[in-house]
């Protein structure tokens, strides 16, 4: 009976060890896989969400570039590169994720970042990149006591960018360069001579600098949102 019994305990442990080993398995090959990035995304989140890491460690920034970045009004949009679906990025986002959106879609980190305290609106931190743009970000003033999250996406500025840095360009293709003839067969501006130069802006919200009064005359700034502009 000893031995029946012995035999019968280690046939109940053998089977409980298989059953054990046949579930680490299973688990095993279930394990989800890196989400795919080729997905049409309707939202920041999502963007965030499903971004792709990249092992290459010569990227500038560690996620996949599926989209590029574009200039609209009160806001900055993400275009998906095969789809052309577009995501809108609108003010009121938070300075830490609004940094790594604009880094992942720029291939870039920022340049520099600092605060201006001269400006109309108060305080506003500027990020800027080696391609040109700037993203402004103002602090709730209920909470300037708190921390560095409290600061908000509330405008862009577009300048002059530096080398052969990714041009950042309106949904009409709009940007630093484009002529006044071409600024106004894409959108209906007023234009006025004012101590910055020759200041034209949209109805949305758009607004900017020509070099000149020629229908040739460059764009040289562009800027939507809360801007440090000196009149």
């Amino acid at each position: 009976m000893t031995t029946k019994t012995s035999i019968m305990q280690s046939y109940k442990i053998f089977i409980f060890l298989s059953a054990t080993l046949i579930g680490c398995q299973t688990k095993d090959t279930n394990t989800p896989q890196t989400i795919n990035t080729e997905i049409s995304l309707d939202t920041v989140t999502d963007f965030e969400n499903r971004k792709e890491k990249i092992i290459d460690s010569t990227a500038t920034v560690d996620t996949k570039n599926t989209h590029k970045l574009l200039l609209t009004s009160n806001a900055l949009q993400l275009a998906h590169r095969k789809t052309g679906s577009t995501i809108e990025i609108p003010f009121g986002k938070p300075i830490d994720q609004m940094i790594e959106i604009t880094n992942t879609a720029l291939q870039s980190k920022p340049s520099s970042i600092g605060i201006n305290k001269e400006c109309g609106a108060g305080p506003l931190k500027m990020v800027s990149w080696n391609n040109g743009l700037t993203v402004v970000f103002q602090q709730n003033k209920s909470q300037i006591a708190n921390s560095e999250t409290d600061w908000k996406f509330a405008g862009w500025y577009m300048s002059i960018n530096s080398g052969n840095a990714q041009k950042v360009l309106t949904m009409a293709g709009i940007s630093i360069g484009s002529s006044r003839a071409e600024m106004e067969s894409a959108y209906v501006i007023t234009v006025s001579q004012t101590s910055l130069g020759y200041e034209f802006s949209t109805s949305s919200g758009l607004y900017g600098i020509f070099e000149g009064p020629e229908k040739e005359a460059k764009i040289t700034s562009l800027w939507s949102g809360l801007s440090c502009n000196f009149r």
